[in-house]
Formats: structure tokens, sequence, C-alpha cells
């Protein structure tokens, strides 16, 4: 780990059930499974608030074994952490991977048998194995908050005029938002203007958050790679596969990538062997998050009045039982 010591930073996200039974598998569901823990419906809403369209989050359950979580990305990884064992070496930059070997920036040279890059959008472990094409920039900005004390406050998402916002309740009265749209990061002036168009939930819950608790940054993803391994290295996560967070799958498909990785490697084969069927299992899948992930932004980011007019319309009056349909594919593609 590059860091120093690992720190709750960064702000919430959301575990759809995928991303939940991931987490059962890895022994860290108590994070998700909690009573404390609010579920969420997933509801889409006019920038007003009036709602297009949702779930039960019973019915959510039911269906699919687990539930439609927020939580906060300090308290996921206190989870993995407690469930991984041995703590995890801090302060140790990687600055050159090799067939087995990873070169910090200490000049200390370390060797294994399997070499897993979980080392992000940026990774280093990646320009050695796939090579060192660069991120898309989407050119499109997100803030994130935590609020705290608004547990009482309505989920889901808000879509308004090229603008998407949206709540997600976490455990311990707080609130997890977002606001998106296409423009210049860090632009404060331009986040108060998009967020005076979205309902009252919305502008209090940014109000509520101090401006040095609101984070900002680019979206970025890559096109999917046609392969993510070389002899004994291999990629998981942002990675292998950094997508856009519209369709809140950028956690859960890490999870899986997780247990996937476990599950190939533990059949008794070659790590060679193991981190091919590991590929064959995760590789289309993800390059369908992908690419689904910046249709639903396009959708989800429409300018012009007469095509959000339509947008809404379509969605408002799709059957819950076609929307649960589309949501399993994107749970199970």
């Amino acid at each position: 780990e590059r860091a120093d010591e690992l720190r709750p930073l960064g702000a919430g996200l959301s575990l759809w059930p995928n991303g939940v039974a991931a987490l059962r598998s890895l022994g860290a569901g108590e994070v998700a499974d909690s009573p404390r823990v609010p579920r969420s419906d997933g509801a889409l809403r006019r920038a007003d608030g009036e709602p297009l369209a949702g779930f039960d989050p019973a019915g959510i359950e039911r269906r699919f074994g687990a539930p439609l979580v927020g939580v906060h990305r300090g308290d996921l990884q206190d989870a993995l952490l407690a469930a991984a064992g041995p703590p995890p070496r801090t302060g140790a930059e990687v600055t050159e991977v090799g067939d087995g070997r990873v070169h910090l920036a200490s000049g200390e040279e370390l060797e294994g048998e399997l070499i897993v890059g979980a080392d992000g959008l940026n990774s280093t472990v990646r320009s050695w194995t796939i090579g060192s094409d660069g991120p898309v920039d989407s050119g499109i900005v997100a803030w994130r908050g935590v609020a705290p004390g608004e547990g009482d406050l309505p989920a889901g998402e808000w879509w308004g005029a090229g603008c998407v916002a949206g709540l997600l309740p976490l455990a311990g009265a707080r609130t997890y938002w977002y606001v998106a749209y296409r423009g210049e990061e860090g632009d404060a002036a331009e986040l108060d203007r998009r967020v005076s168009g979205f309902g009252e939930p919305v502008r209090r819950t940014v109000a509520g958050t101090a401006e040095g608790d609101r984070l900002c940054h680019r979206l970025f993803d890559r096109p999917p790679a046609d392969r993510w391994s070389r002899g004994n290295v291999t990629l998981l996560g942002d990675a292998a596969h950094p997508m856009l967070p519209f369709l809140g799958q950028g956690a859960c498909s890490a999870l899986e990538d997780a247990v996937a990785l476990g599950d190939a490697l533990g059949d008794g084969s070659s790590v060679e062997e193991g981190l091919a069927s590991y590929e064959a299992a995760r590789r289309p899948r993800t390059a369908a998050l992908v690419k689904g992930s910046r249709q639903a932004a396009r959708v989800a980011l429409l300018e012009p009045a007469a095509l959000r007019a339509l947008r809404n319309f379509a969605v408002g009056h799709t059957p819950e039982a076609l929307r649960m349909r589309q949501i399993e594919r994107i749970l199970a593609a």
C-alpha cells in the first residue's frame, strides 16, 4: 500500500445486491447486512423530487438475496481489512513490476508467486502488464460528500438538466450525496448553480456539508482491454476496468473480481491457468458494465428539455417487472 497509513478517506458508495453477495463471500458482509445500515429503494426522481420509478427495498432483497445499501468508503475499507487477516504493508510505493517481482521506491525488491495490481485508475502494474494507454476523460465532474444528521431524507437519484444528483442513507444517520455534470473540476460556484435546480432535500444536504468536506474530481474510464494478465501478474478493480459510476457497479465489480480470482486460484491449477480462468469469468462482464455505464451517463445527463421529457415519460411508464429484469441483467451480466 502506497499510503503511509490507512485512513477513512472518501465519501460513500452504493452496494447493489451483487456487491453485497461478494462481500459476504469475502467474510465482510456485516458492513452491509447490519441492521444499522439503511436499505435503499433506488428511486429515480425528477429534478423537483417527484418520483419517476423505484423499487420496494424488501422486494429487491427477496429477488436477489441481498439488499441495496449505501456504505461509507472508510467503513468498507475497515471491514475488508478485518476480513483480510494480516495487516497490509503501508508506505510501500511500487515503481516497477516484472514477472514475479515488484520494485519499491525504497529500493527494495519483492518476489511472489502471484502479483495482483489493485492500484486504481493510474495503475503502475497495468503499465507493465498490458501497456500504458491513458484513461479516457469523460468530461464529467462529480462532487461528493457526507452530510451528518440527515438520516430521514428521501433516497434516490434526481435527474435535472444535464445534471444528476443522488442521496443515499448511511449508517449513523448520515447521508452520502453526489452531483455530476459536464464541466470544469473544482468550480464551487457552478456546483451551487447546478444544485439550485433540484428539490429542497438535495439543496439542504449539499448546503449542510462544509466546503472543505466536499470532494470533486473528474470521471474517467478506459475501453475494455483484451487481456489483464502477463505471466503471473494480473489486475483487479479499477486497475483492470475503470468505469463511470452511473450504474453503481464500480465497487461491486471490484469485489466480484476478488471472489472470482480466489475461486480461480483455489482449484489446484497453476497460477497461469488460474489467471486465464479468472479473465474468462470477469472480462466479458466488466466490458459490458463499462459500456453500459457510458450509456447510462448519456441518459442521465441529457440537456434538451424535450429529450428529458421523453426520457422521464419512458422511465415513469416502465412496468416494475420490466425494471426489475433490467436490474437483473446489470447484476448478473
